[in-house]
């Protein structure tokens, strides 16, 4: 029998294209996450939710982005749909191409928010994903269960599809499996609930032990899921529009506790013997996870005109200090609207050498005992051996490297570029000592008088790789910078004087979205063709020029804090 797949599709659907609106800067967890986040154990090693709706003008505003994609694809969805209904198979198999035309039926006319609100999607939705055991489960608030279960009968009946749901003291649910579960003895089960949708993954054998949380027969005594979430937003910075974390340390227990939950699902299917780990691997396994136990994320900042997301990886104070003495200061990349990209990296390459070196010597005097950590045992022996070598001084001497992009122009057809504009600078402690080792490798480079101050001269055109580019060399105190494109050399002493920025950031950029996406698009290859008409290829170009008409530019930092490494992202919209 034809695996059935109907109600995962739909929750993709769901989880794609129905976000949520509520209006407000709320500070605790809505009625509606409340409800959801009671479902939650407290003892899952991760949870990602959201305690309060999105506000309405961010889901208008994005609908109104994609509104042109939209469009086409209902436009596709009308081709797709008279192609089936002509007798033309775009997949070959015929329950899978019924299936596909009775879904795009219901999609037809209905792909904007009042459409998906028609077949039973909440767009003021709030969701949750956490783990029972390691095993995941997904609820997902719903404006009317009862136009759900209409739509998705709809479509299995007009797919000629037999899927009956199961039942389980009164509660009904669709349990999905593979045509044969030998190899994965998993199902995924799906119920609608009165004003939810939840689906999970659980071996089949233990579905007796787990139906009974998943249907909400059986709710947790002592839910902490909002607080914990709510805890942590405050801790990181995180709004309640969407945050959550992973714990490493507890989601290795379920596997290595006896006693947990996932080990003795586990063991009871005979699918896992605890004798196979020791003591010392339990041990071990935990020492290195908790260098970074925890790993949480969440949105920041949230309106209509930008999106900003952070995520921490926790470590130990004494580690997170160690690290961030790795971290070269350097200038910050700047939100220029005249650039086409910014990146500034910064490390301290004597610093790290001396921190590998360390943690090297301290697993090859004090090995794992674990046999399933030979190879670290093997790998730190083997990096003791290189990086006990003494490294060049123009390499210890590194700081880091800055880059400002203003044009990047490539004919049609050319790998490389016909005209670049943007200024390059590499930051050393001693730039008369890098400039010297490079003249003794390169001797055309010694007509270059540079010296810290000096106006910037022109390098020969003979060693530009890219013909026709005008480059400009000059030097500060601690940096050597190019220029490319003439005019530009006119702000390259700016360029290499800048001001450092945070002393924790480790890597930073700015770009122009959009014509990022244009340049990787350079790059992909041409539609097949044999089928110039496959509407997939319209929906990807369609889906593809609505993202670049509405972003704007994206900023990401990655720093080394006193909380852990910290990755901050934000993009803007036009």
């Amino acid at each position: 029998m034809k695996t059935i797949r109907t109600p995962l599709l739909l929750l993709s659907v769901s989880l794609a294209l129905g976000a949520c609106g509520k209006s407000g800067e709320p500070e605790q967890a809505s009625a509606e996450s409340q409800h959801l986040l009671a479902y939650v154990p407290a003892d899952t090693p991760y949870l990602a939710a959201n305690l309060q709706a999105l506000p309405d003008d961010v889901i208008d505003a994005q609908f109104k982005r994609v509104r042109p994609a939209l469009e086409e694809t209902q436009a596709q969805l009308s081709r797709v749909k008279e192609r089936i209904e002509a007798g033309d198979s775009p997949s070959g198999d015929e329950l899978l191409d019924r299936l596909v035309l009775a879904v795009l039926t219901e999609l037809d006319g209905n792909l904007s928010r009042e459409g998906l609100e028609r077949l039973g999607w909440d767009t003021n939705q709030t969701g949750a994903i956490y783990g029972v055991g390691a095993f995941p489960v997904v609820r997902v608030s719903l404006s009317d269960a009862a136009a759900l279960r209409a739509t998705i009968e709809r479509i299995l009946l007009n797919a000629g599809v037999d899927a009956p749901e199961a039942e389980f003291q009164g509660r009904n649910y669709w349990r999905i499996t593979a045509d044969d579960t030998t190899e994965m003895p998993l199902a995924g089960y799906v119920a609608i609930l009165d004003d939810h949708v939840v689906a999970g993954l659980y071996p089949i054998a233990a579905e007796t032990d787990f139906l009974p949380g998943l249907l909400g027969l059986d709710m947790p005594v002592d839910s902490i899921a909002a607080a914990s979430l709510a805890e942590l937003n405050a801790k990181h910075g995180y709004s309640p529009y969407f945050s959550g974390w992973l714990d490493l340390h507890r989601l290795a227990d379920e596997f290595m506790d006896p006693e947990a939950r996932t080990a003795r699902t586990l063991m009871g299917m005979d699918a896992y013997d605890m004798n196979d780990l020791s003591p010392e691997c339990v041990a071990e396994t935990h020492a290195i996870i908790d260098n970074m136990p925890v790993v949480s994320g969440g949105f920041t900042d949230v309106s209509a005109d930008e999106m900003g997301y952070r995520l921490v990886a926790e470590t130990p104070s004494n580690l997170a200090s160690r690290l961030a003495g790795l971290v070269a200061r350097m200038p910050a990349a700047r939100p220029l609207a005249d650039r086409l990209a910014e990146l500034s990296f910064g490390i301290r390459v004597g610093a790290v050498h001396d921190f590998l070196r360390e943690k090297a010597q301290g697993v090859v005097d004090a090995p794992y005992q674990c046999e399933r950590f030979a190879d670290l045992n093997a790998q730190a022996e083997q990096l003791l051996g290189q990086v006990n070598q003494p490294l060049p001084p123009f390499v210890n001497n590194f700081r880091g490297i800055h880059v400002s992009l203003k044009e990047l122009v490539f004919a049609d057809g050319q790998e490389l570029p016909k005209s670049v504009r943007g200024h390059l600078a590499v930051h050393v402690e001693q730039p008369e000592m890098f400039v010297g080792m490079a003249q003794m490798f390169l001797p055309d480079l010694s007509t270059l008088q540079l010296a810290p101050g000096s106006d910037p001269e022109r390098v020969p055109e003979f060693l530009i790789s890219i013909q026709g580019i005008t480059a400009y060399a000059a030097m500060s105190d601690q940096a050597i910078g190019i220029s490319l494109g003439e005019g530009e050399q006119d702000t390259l002493i700016d360029f290499l004087e800048m001001d450092a920025g945070d002393e924790s950031t480790l890597v930073s950029a700015n770009y122009d979205s959009a014509a990022l996406q244009e340049l990787q698009q350079r790059h992909m290859p041409s539609p097949p063709a044999d089928d110039p008409d496959n509407p997939l290829i319209a929906l990807s170009e369609a889906w593809s020029e609505a993202a670049q008409d509405a972003s704007d530019r994206t900023h990401v930092e990655v720093k080394f804090t006193p909380a852990g490494l910290v990755v901050e992202s934000r993009l803007t919209y036009k």
